[in-house]
């Protein structure tokens, strides 16, 4: 068996992943077998622990608040042979790491955001206001893609961001919506994820609607990919046009890492670090967009 926590099971691409690793498992002899965190990271401790007990051939485990809470647990499968595999970083006792070029992902996507602001953004440059989606619980890989965006997309808009913390759709909407009372202009929403920056847009969304602004003063944009997301940009931006881009993993490549990385080290090969890049997807090439969604299936 390969056990796999994500952590935050909750997140819109989550399911699509699990069920093409789980894929890749099986076609090379295994089961994959999930953790149930949904965001608590006791619980996700609570899940290796589990692991360890059942006696899997290998974890792959995304730390939720950072390794050092993972330690013991870890160390406990190291002691028990057990293959352990970081996702989205290195893990105490890891013989390998899935990881993401966070950083090269966020500037790109922060970068398309200054462009447009200075090129297509049709609302007054002297009231322009934006928001980041935050989550620095994960550590490092969560703050390699967030503090890019907040340092190029300052600098280029000379404006500084509202910032709350978001990762799911529901705490997407409720922030801005919250963020809203306190600010109605605001003019450009980007998550740390797609998942997060999807519930802005359904209240950015509603705006256009009721004719409270244009479309063309409103940004959305959210990283790795989530079909939802990508079905927008193919589709030119949703509702205004407004969802404007995603920094996409490509999920062909992520998901069978999950059990290919694992596999390949108990059967006596792989080991170190993977580095996944990330592909920009934007309104101003639709097709590529739905060139990724014709991949998916």
């Amino acid at each position: 068996m390969i056990a796999y926590s994500y952590g935050n099971e909750a997140a819109g691409e989550y399911a699509t992943i699990r069920d093409l690793a789980s894929k890749a498992a099986e076609q090379r002899g295994f089961t994959l077998i999930e953790g149930a965190a949904f965001g608590d990271c006791s619980k996700q401790v609570q899940d290796v622990e589990n692991f360890v007990a059942q006696q899997v051939s290998a974890i792959v485990v995304l730390p939720l608040c950072g390794p050092d809470p993972l330690k013991p647990a870890l160390t406990s499968a190291e002691e028990a042979g057990i293959v352990v595999v970081g996702y989205s970083q290195a893990v105490p006792g890891g013989k390998a790491s899935i990881e993401y070029d966070n950083v090269a992902g966020a500037e790109e996507l922060a970068s398309f955001a200054v462009d447009w602001y200075k090129t297509d953004f049709t609302g007054d440059p002297d009231d322009f206001s934006w928001v980041l989606y935050t989550y620095d619980q994960c550590g490092k890989p969560c703050t390699d893609r967030t503090d890019p965006i907040r340092e190029i997309v300052t600098a280029g808009t000379g404006v500084a961001p509202y910032e709350a913390e978001a990762v799911t759709e529901e705490q997407g909407l409720t922030e801005i919506e919250k963020l809203l009372q306190k600010d109605p202009g605001i003019d450009m929403v980007i998550g740390i994820n797609d998942a997060g920056a999807l519930g802005a847009y359904q209240a950015m969304a509603q705006l256009v609607r009721d004719g409270a602004t244009e479309g063309s003063a409103l940004f959305v944009a959210g990283m790795d990919g989530q079909t939802e997301a990508v079905k927008l940009v193919a589709e030119g931006g949703g509702e205004g046009g407004i969802y404007r881009a995603t920094s996409a993993l490509l999920l062909s490549d992520l998901a069978p890492a999950i059990a290919n990385v694992p596999i390949d080290i108990l059967e006596g090969g792989g080991g170190g670090p993977i580095l996944l890049p990330y592909v920009l997807l934007t309104t101003d090439d639709p097709a590529a967009a739905q060139a990724v969604l014709d991949a998916k299936g």
